[in-house]
């Protein structure tokens, strides 16, 4: 469906469209801030934690990937 630059409805189908990555994200216990074109994932951690967060956003990955 092609829907004209600037429309309305344009927003809120992205945002449908996007709303099952975004929860995908968030449910590796990490934040999806999204923008008009791009979406980043990041997590924090202490150093000592390192390894685990490493794991966590790997997998958030392939689930991404997935998704695609």
């Amino acid at each position: 469906m092609e829907v004209p630059q600037g429309s309305v409805l344009g927003a809120v189908l992205f945002l449908l469209h996007t709303a099952d990555l975004l929860q995908s994200i968030r449910s590796h216990q990490l934040r999806p801030p999204a923008y008009a074109d791009s979406t980043q994932i990041y997590g924090f951690c202490s150093p000592s934690d390192a390894d685990a967060l490493c794991e966590q956003v790997s997998a958030c990955i392939d689930d991404v990937s997935a998704w695609m």
